[in-house]
């Protein structure tokens, strides 16, 4: 599996349940020559996806480090311009308890943000 195919399959984990023969198809006809059973062992260890017994895949729940980041993107793109941790640690809704640092790790390590000059966070 290539790194273009996993990304079409993460995105198609984005829907709602899917059965492991429908996916195994779908890697099959981005041109994957994994086997069913391969597939299975790539699923059950990837953070964040639920392989059933019956082998019904889909996302799990999100863990805290995710749901965090999310809200972190969430109060970055309400403000539309960059903005420092300390300001987005204080407008972060109340259930999330967290540091400057934290939300600078974060950001640092995520697809949609940067952080730049004196801790300041704006979107890629």
């Amino acid at each position: 599996m290539t790194p273009d195919m996993c990304k079409d399959l993460t995105a198609q984990l984005k829907h709602p349940s899917q059965s492991l023969p429908d996916l195994y198809g779908f890697i099959q006809e981005l041109g994957s020559d994994w086997s069913l059973a391969q597939l299975h062992l790539f699923l059950i260890c990837m953070d964040g996806i639920e392989v059933s017994s019956d082998g019904r895949v889909s996302m799990g729940a999100k863990s805290p480090q995710e749901a965090l980041l999310e809200a972190v993107v969430n109060v970055v793109r309400s403000q539309n311009k960059p903005m420092p941790a300390a300001q987005v640690v204080r407008l972060l809704p109340s259930q999330f308890v967290t540091t400057e640092a934290q939300i600078k790790a974060l950001a640092k390590e995520s697809n949609e943000l940067e952080v730049f000059g004196p801790g300041l966070l704006k979107l890629k």
